[in-house]
């Protein structure tokens, strides 16, 4: 022992223990200038007692440090290396930052001390446990020791003494030598692994190389760079008092300090955390009594003093919001002035203001609260004064932000909303990032205030973590220092309580994990509330999807949607929440690591619909570790299963079948559980298997008993709510085997499948057994896990992804407060999506938000659903068929296992409840698309009654074995059910089962709907059960036999009808009739047989407006039931007639033996004047009775039934058939939903008037095409638009102003057109299941196997657009999709391929190029009719005459060789249909291409030309040589080689702007319009000539880039009123500079008008003189031009057209020629030349 004796000054004194010197004594110790720790020995007993006091295990720590020092570093070699006192303080520093128990690892403490060592550039340490900062020079001294050369290691007891001292020892060396150590046997693990070395907030983590910020010592110690740091940073231990920081900027209102005396929160055991809080956390009640005081004060000085007068004042900030620490916190006194009107008067006036509050707080405080100090730092923030409030003899301080503001929100009463209206004007003011947050500081403080206190408590606890890492790390590197701020912790220590527990009182541990998981997790961060803003309001919800689509993380304060809370530097927070999940404040008592609550950092109500394939990537879909994990367990229990269970025993197993979602590849991510079935000799029948179950599960569980003895792994066993449990459930641990602890259940159960082979179905007899053994509803379900798991597994992956989705949906549910009862179960749900997505196409790449969409509306049907499958089991056995009928017949829902049918998932459970979820889930985020609308679900009916289709081989062999359904037998027919044995013959005839189907869905047969008791028995609808079933060819004679009454039955309630007008307008008593008007089905004639409706408008002359009907019915009434009982009795009636009468209503029915009408009587006023049609005052006056008898819109429509029944009966009886067939498909939709409303009848019967209107308008035409049309436009409804002007018009403005509010209503827009007040379309919801039916029956069969075209009929009317929604017409209705497209470029590809590759390879011709054609390869294509123009440059055409001459002979090959491919390929690749053309030789090649690489069919012309522009060299040339063929050949017809120009034809339309494109699709369909209405009466002009009269007018008239659609599409159309006129030609091309070609264009512009020079060809004259019909366009056009809204306004006005000359004259266009021929051209516009 080497022994020094020291005599030194004694500068400390007798010291009692604990206590710290006198800070005079360092104060001296600096005054005499010592360097270096020359006087350390004076402080030798301080230094003893630093390191005397630690734990006996830390000073066996030093110990082993120090005999590794001496084993490195050789006594001859130590005058280099540091002194092994400082590896002594780097041992203490390392266990209180690591460890700080007195029981721990000295492995793992060695390995962390060298992980120190080798961060010696970084280590940065000290301790105030002997001296502190409160003297200015040790203050100082500190500063400049602590600014050395690292390592910076000061001594505890003398400031002076830097035993780290970097400048002087070779830490180098002694660096190298640790990291030399990492692989010896000391840090080696007994199973293998390396020792890990401590964590902690400033110790080396694993897996880093460095340390990436200074470590320092004490709970709130940093790196002092300034006073106000120091004072900030260093504290005395044992001293309780934190002490004030200097003024200056915080985070979020928190000083980054803690105070001094609280101990680090990792060193808090969990279960101290509440004690922790109140004890460390809490302010002083008499701090916050002075701050109150205070503030009270300021505010009513303000309030008296200030120039600017305020509303009222708000407490925000922590303190407002009752989340204020002890020590420090942040208020914000918000004032509401008067003089601030909007937002925008803020920023102005602010500065003023913001001065005079100044001047007068600094001229009031004169000490008004004792004990507490005003000061006013360096004012940073420009919108507010912030002053501090300190109490030094309370050690605590609040800074105040004192903040003049608008006040948007008013006074609110407690829990009420703001209007949204609000938030319009927020978003409205182009405010960014919260820029108006404070502006809602009372939401803000309202929305934490009324939180429990505990919540408050746990707050607290987040933010003095935060507060920690903040002071740890303040100054230190950039982005540490842009922290988010501490509001947005206090944020989501709310949303993870809202989402993990919800309760007033929960373990704090749990809490605080939970929210540190959260900050780990910031990367996916999404965090929104809609208490005080929601997604309803468009405007809002636009704005919540923009700031979704923002970079995570994202935090939205619940105040203020523009405030992302959550912007700041989240990467050292969860640096330092992963170092703190090993320390005790994470253990719980036993050791083990207390569990957060299940929370995902992002909600799936608050996922976009775009976004919910990520949502299931990043947060439910297992990961491998979880896979990896089942498996191990799985193997385990088999293994004990196999080899250790029924050792000494008869039993056998005789498999082992995993179940369960793992087993399925549904499994959710962090749900470790193994479900496995265990089939036993020992059950040879279903009844054994109940009956000694518990025996066996008895016998398994003492096995593993057992085994635990036997430490082969541990169990942890379930305690069994029942007597007889079915199943024995426990956790399992192995050391050896698992990572964690897996949940398993071990189901016994008798193998009623045997050894089944892979794609049968089991014998019959399985089932029969199963139903005569049953007692309760899936009791045996475990014996057929295998064809349960076989069901879902082989579905594709996307749709297992939706069943994560939907279990994920489910389980947040039940976390929902229930009550009694409890929710379905959620094998359930699962049969449900797949039953969803069975129905709803098939499609394996569907949409994710489509198919959620469908399984939470089918779930809102609950009380329809009927779902089951027969894959398994079916009819053939006449024990489960009868069965299968009970259980079809009992109430819904009814959801079948498709394994086992005695398992119904749906009875006897809280549906209700499941339903009232799923409708709040359907408004929120997640199903709302990236435009706002609602996501619409799939055609998927809750109960289905469809044709018998023989299931594909391929479905049924996939759903017995593990594969995947292949893509071709995902078509709609695979899932549908063979059910006609579940009802009888006469209800189905239509129907011939064959087997059964993959799937099925039943519905039992309703009966019709029961009319009132009071009328008797009334009779049904004679129609079938559903009109699904009638074959597409049959249904003109079903309409004839089944729909339309008899001629007989008709006429006797005509007569009848008559008789009752007659004897109402004989009688002469008042009040008197002046008229009876038919209407409802029997007024407009579409009355179905069986029963229909019909009413009897009775005009009174009393009535002398629409008023006087609501105040004198029911008198009125009384007297003309008394007349009708009259009838009744004296007239001899050929018809039954039965009367009901109400308070309110007078109903009639007329009846013969098989047709009823019932009829609605209802007196009226007549407002149509003698000659039977309204006036505009008619309308007016309509408008002003609704507003004054405050009657809702079409309330006064029964007065304009003359008027409907007109409407009506110009139109033809085929019409009329057609109608029919759409009514009694309504009818039977509204027995199918018999609990919801559909869009009324009249609404279908004027849409399929509007239909035939657009699309046909012939009186003899195909119904089935009528009908597609009209189920089309329903599909459509979002878009539908349909209006008359036939009584009312745009003219008047009062008439205007109400069609112009309709029009902009929310589709779908349907207005009677006899009242423009009536919207019979009603609301959007009841048209979506409709929607639905609608694509049920465009999808049958029955209308599948007639696939004719439907009628080319938009869900609006160009015609009654007005000019100011044009452009969205375009949009909606022209443009073609995307999808179209693709659909023309994937066309064009396969033949193009096929005309280069393969079309000529056997020939000398060879193809130079095809040039795409037509408006597709112009860029101007309608969105329907796809179509694609090819021209095809073959080198055989070598010339103008051999295109003419050989043109016929490629055709021909081509057309060989296609047919020839068709041949040879297989698999559907190709398959042409041709036209047959009415030429001999035609110039193209017309057909239909139709491809399994196609959606459809797409139509093709293929012209042959010769590639004139390549071959003979420039235009000039070409020109002058087309010219010469063409007058050397006066028969050629003019264009006749206008496919040799194809390319200039196309670039002088693709180049043209995107909006001229579009107004050239307009005119394109307007030009459609006219074809169809003219095509019998002459040949109209080409559409080219249209085309390019579009250009001409925009050049002449616009030439701008944006320009009025309306205003185009008027001035073309007037063009084409004036084309007698028109002379236009271009010389982009072609001009007058060549001789032979200025003769020639001189000649073509005196022909007969119109002359329309095509800008490509010069001999192509598209206008055509006197060739076309343009009479009959511009008869078209001047029609549509009187007639048509495309021409008004927004207000109603005229659009004006442009200016444009209809002649052109070669000057105009730039041709050099001269006046003469300038003069001529002009004399000729004029008519004197001819």
């Amino acid at each position: 022992m080497d022994v020094s004796l020291v005599p030194a000054f004694d500068a400390l004194g007798q010291l009692s223990s604990s206590v710290k010197p006198k800070p005079q004594v360092y104060a001296t110790l600096l005054e005499s200038g010592c360097q270096k720790g020359e006087h350390a020995a004076c402080f030798a007993e301080l230094r003893r007692n630093f390191v005397n006091t630690r734990p006996a295990k830390l000073k066996n720590l030093i110990l082993l440090v120090k005999h590794w020092y001496r084993q490195v570093c050789p006594k001859a070699g130590r005058n280099q290396m540091p002194p092994a006192y400082a590896l002594e303080l780097l041992t203490i520093f390392a266990w209180e930052q690591g460890c700080g128990k007195e029981a721990f690892s000295l492995a793992q403490g060695l390995r962390t001390v060298l992980g120190l060592i080798q961060q010696y550039q970084h280590l940065c340490v000290f301790w105030t446990t002997n001296y502190s900062c409160e003297d200015p020079a040790v203050k100082k001294f500190l500063q400049r020791q602590l600014e050395g050369p690292r390592p910076v290691i000061l001594d505890p007891a003398d400031p002076t003494w830097d035993v780290g001292d970097g400048a002087a020892w070779r830490w180098d060396l002694l660096a190298q030598e640790a990291e030399s150590c990492y692989d010896r046997p000391c840090f080696l693990q007994a199973a293998g692994g390396a020792v890990q070395p401590w964590e902690g907030p400033d110790l080396p983590r694993t897996g880093r190389s460095g340390v990436d910020h200074p470590i320092l010592r004490d709970p709130a110690q940093r790196t002092p760079t300034d006073g106000s740091s120091v004072d900030a940073g260093c504290s005395r231990a044992g001293d309780r008092r934190p002490l004030c920081p200097a003024p200056g900027p915080s985070v979020d209102g928190i000083a980054p300090c803690t105070p001094e005396g609280v101990p680090g929160l990792s060193q808090v055991p969990a279960k101290e955390l509440d004690r922790f809080i109140q004890d460390h956390l809490k302010p002083s009640p008499q701090f916050q009594k002075q701050v109150s005081k205070a503030v009270d004060g300021i505010l009513s000085c303000l309030r008296e003093n200030c120039v600017h007068k305020a509303s009222r004042v708000g407490k925000g900030g922590a303190f407002g919001r009752g989340t204020d620490l002890r020590g420090g916190c942040d208020a914000e006194l918000v004032i509401f002035l008067n003089c601030f009107e909007d937002y925008k008067d803020q920023g102005p006036r602010r500065a003023e203001i913001l001065a005079d509050m100044r001047d007068q707080l600094e001229s009031w405080w004169r000490d008004p609260v004792p004990g507490l100090t005003l000061n006013f730092p360096e004012q940073t923030m420009t919108e507010a004064l912030r002053f501090q409030l300190v109490s030094p003899a309370l050690a605590s301080w609040t800074d105040v932000s004192l903040l003049p503001v608008f006040d948007a929100v008013g006074q609110l009463s407690a829990g009420t909303k703001p209007d949204p209206q609000i938030y319009r004007t927020l978003l409205d003011s182009g405010c960014q990032d919260g820029e108006h947050r404070a502006c809602f500081a009372e939401l803000r403080r309202n929305f934490v205030n009324s939180r429990p206190a505990k919540l408050k408590n746990l707050i607290l606890l987040v933010k003095h973590w935060y507060r920690q890492v903040a002071a740890r790390n303040k100054g230190e590197q950039p982005a540490r220092a842009s922290l988010p701020p501490a509001y947005a912790l206090e944020l989501l220590t709310i949303f993870a309580w809202e989402q993990g527990c919800g309760k007033d009182r929960f373990n704090t541990a749990e809490g605080l994990r939970t929210v540190l998981g959260l900050v780990q997790q910031h990367q996916q961060l999404c965090v929104f509330w809609t208490v005080n803003y929601s997604s309803e309001d468009p405007a809002l919800r636009t704005h919540l999807l923009g700031q979704l689509r923002k970079p995570r993380p994202l935090i939205l304060d619940p105040a203020d949607p523009t405030w992302n809370v959550g912007l700041g530097s989240w990467e050292l927070l969860a640096q330092e929440a992963a170092a703190l999940e090993t320390q005790a404040c994470f253990m719980s008592a036993d050791g083990t690591p207390v569990q957060p609550w299940d929370v995902m950092p992002t909600l799936l109500y608050q996922t976009p619909a775009r976004d919910l394939d990520k949502f299931i990537s990043d947060f439910l879909q297992p990961n491998r570790q979880f896979l990896a994990q089942v498996n191990k367990a799985v193997d385990t229990i088999c293994s004990f299963l196999r080899e250790n269970c029924f050792q000494n025993s008869p039993i056998k197993v005789l498999k082992v079948v995993k179940r369960g979602s793992s087993a399925k590849g549904t499994a959710l991510r962090g749900r470790s559980d193994a479900d496995l079935v265990v089939f036993l000799s020992c059950f040879r029948q279903f009844a054994e298997q109940g009956s000694t179950r518990a025996e066996v599960i008895s016998e398994i569980r003492a096995q593993l008993e057992a085994c635990k003895r036997a430490r082969q792994f541990e169990v942890k066993f379930d305690i069994p709510k029942w007597e007889n449990p079915r199943v024995l459930s426990f956790s399992l641990t192995s050391q050896t085997m698992l990572d964690q602890s897996v949940d398993c259940d071990v189901l016994p159960a008798f193998d009623a499948l045997g050894q089944l082979a892979p794609g049968s179905r089991p014998p019959p007899q399985v089932y029969v057994d199963l139903i005569c053994s049953y007692n309760t509803p899936g009791e045996y379900s475990s014996c057929f896990t295998e064809l349960q798991r076989d069901f879902v597994i082989a579905r594709p992956t996307k749709l297992k992804s939706l069943i994560r989705l939907v279990k994920h949906w489910y389980r947040q549910c039940k976390k929902m407060p229930k009550g009694k009862g409890s929710l379905p179960p959620q094998h359930g749900l699962e049969l449900l999506t797949v039953y969803a997505w069975e129905q709803g196409g098939q499609d394996p790449q569907f949409s994710m938000a489509e198919g959620f969409r469908t399984v939470l509306e089918l779930v809102t049907q609950y009380r329809q659903l009927c779902v089951y499958w027969t894959v398994n089991y079916s009819r053939e056995d006449q024990t489960v068929r009868d069965f299968l009928e009970q259980q079809l017949r009992k109430p819904r829902p009814i959801i079948l296992d498709p394994a086992d049918p005695t398992g119904n998932l749906g009875p006897n459970a809280r549906w209700d409840l499941l339903a009232k979820e799923a409708q709040a889930c359907i408004s929120s985020l997640c199903c709302i698309g990236r435009d706002g609308t609602p996501i619409q679900p799939w055609p998927v009916r809750p109960t289905l009654l469809t044709q018998p289709i023989e299931s594909p081989p391929c479905i049924q062999r996939a759903l017995h074995s593990n594969t995947a359904l292949p893509p071709a037998a995902y078509t709609l027919e695979s899932s549908l059910l063979s059910v006609s044995w579940l009802f009888p013959a006469s209800k189905l005839s239509a129907q011939r089962s064959s087997s059964s189907s993959a799937s099925c869905s039943a519905v039992s047969c309703r009966p019709g709907r029961q009319p009132a008791a009071a009328m008797g028995n009334w009779l049904s609808s004679s129609c079938p059960e559903t009109v699904y079933l009638v074959p597409a060819q049959k249904l003109d004679e079903y309409i004839q036999t089944s729909l339309r009454p008899t001629e007989d039955c008709q006429r006797q309630i005509d007569e009848a009808v008559d008789t009752i007008c007659a004897a109402l307008q004989e009688a002469t008593e008042p009040p008197m009739v002046i008229d009876v008007a038919k209407g409802g089905s029997y007024g407009r004639k579409t009355v179905l047989k069986g029963n229909s409706d019909g009413t009897l408008v009775i005009f009174i002359s009393d009535l002398e407006k629409f008023q006087d009907q609501k105040e004198n019915q029911h008198e009125i009434l009384d007297k003309i039931w008394e007349r009708l009982r009259a009838c009744q009795l004296e007239r001899k009636l050929t018809v039954k007639m039965e009367m009901q009468r109400s308070y309110v209503d007078l109903t009639i029915r007329l009846s013969t033996q098989w047709q009823s009408v019932t009829f609605d009587v209802l007196p009226a006023f007549d407002a149509l004047d003698l000659s039977g049609k309204p006036s505009p005052s008619t309308y007016r006056d309509l408008k002003r009775a609704l507003d004054q008898a405050k009657a809702s819109p079409g309330g006064f429509s029964v007065c304009f039934t003359k008027l409907q029944q007109n409407f009506f009966n110009n139109h033809p009886r085929k019409l009329k058939d057609l109608t029919l067939l759409v009514k009694a498909w309504h009818q039977q939709c509204q027995k199918w939903w018999e609990h919801r409303s559909l869009p009324p009848s009249y609404a279908l019967e004027l849409l399929t008037v509007y239909a035939w209107e657009e699309g046909c308008r012939e009186e003899d035409f195909d119904i089935v095409q009528g009908l597609r049309t009209v189920l089309e436009l329903i599909e459509k409804q979002e878009q539908l638009c349909v209006y008359w002007t036939v009584n009312y018009n745009f003219e008047d403005e009062t008439v205007r102003n109400v069609m112009l509010n309709q029009i902009r209503s929310s589709r779908p827009v349907i207005l009677d057109p006899t009242d423009p007040t009536n919207m019979v379309s009603k609301d959007e919801t009841c048209w979506r299941l409709l929607k639905i039916e609608a694509q049920n029956w465009l999808f049958s069969l029955s209308l599948r196997e007639s696939p004719g075209p439907s009628w080319n009929v938009l869900a609006a009317s160009l015609h009654e657009t007005p000019g100011h929604l044009l452009d969205k017409f375009i949009k909606d209705f022209l443009q073609p999709t995307k999808t179209v497209n693709i659909q023309i470029k994937t066309a064009v590809g396969i033949i193009s391929k096929f005309l280069k590759e393969i079309c000529f390879r056997h020939s000398a011709t060879k193809v130079q190029k095809p040039i795409k054609a037509g408006s597709s390869g112009k860029g101007t294509a309608l969105r329907t009719g796809s179509d694609a123009d090819l021209v095809v440059f073959v080198d055989s055409l070598t010339s103008f005459p051999s295109q003419k001459a050989e043109r016929y002979n490629v055709i021909k090959e081509i057309k060989h060789q296609l047919e020839a491919y068709q041949r040879q390929v297989t698999d559907q690749e190709v398959e042409v249909t041709f036209e047959i053309s009415k030429w001999e030789a035609p110039r193209v090649l017309s057909f239909s291409l139709k491809s399994r690489n196609l959606n459809g069919s797409v139509d093709f012309d293929v012209l042959p030309a010769f590639n004139a522009l390549e071959k003979l060299g420039p235009l000039c040339r070409v020109y002058t040589k087309l010219i010469a063929q063409y007058e050397q050949h006066a028969d050629t017809p003019g264009g006749e080689f206008s496919a040799c120009f194809t390319e200039l034809q196309r670039d002088f339309v693709s180049s043209r702007p995107t909006k001229l494109k579009d107004l050239l699709r307009l005119v394109k369909h307007w030009y459609k319009q006219c074809e169809r209405r003219l095509k019998k009466k002459g040949s109209l002009p080409p559409k080219y000539a249209l085309e390019l009269l579009t250009i001409y007018a925009w050049e002449q008239g616009s030439g701008a880039t944006s320009f009025d659609t309306a205003q185009g599409f008027r001035t073309v159309l007037e063009l084409v009123t004036r084309y007698q006129q028109l002379c236009v030609f271009w010389t982009v091309n072609y001009n007058f500079e060549n001789e032979t070609v200025r003769n020639f264009l001189l000649k073509q512009l005196q022909r007969p008008r119109p002359v329309i020079l095509d800008p490509a060809d010069p001999t192509g004259d598209v206008g055509g003189g006197n060739r076309w019909c343009w009479h009959r366009l511009a008869n078209e056009a001047a029609e549509w031009l009187s007639s048509s809204l495309c021409f008004k306004d927004g207000t109603g006005g005229p659009v004006p057209s442009w200016k444009v000359p209809t002649v052109q004259t070669p000057g105009s266009c730039g041709a050099g020629v001269g006046p003469v021929i300038n003069e001529m051209f002009s004399y000729r516009s004029r008519g004197i030349l001819d």
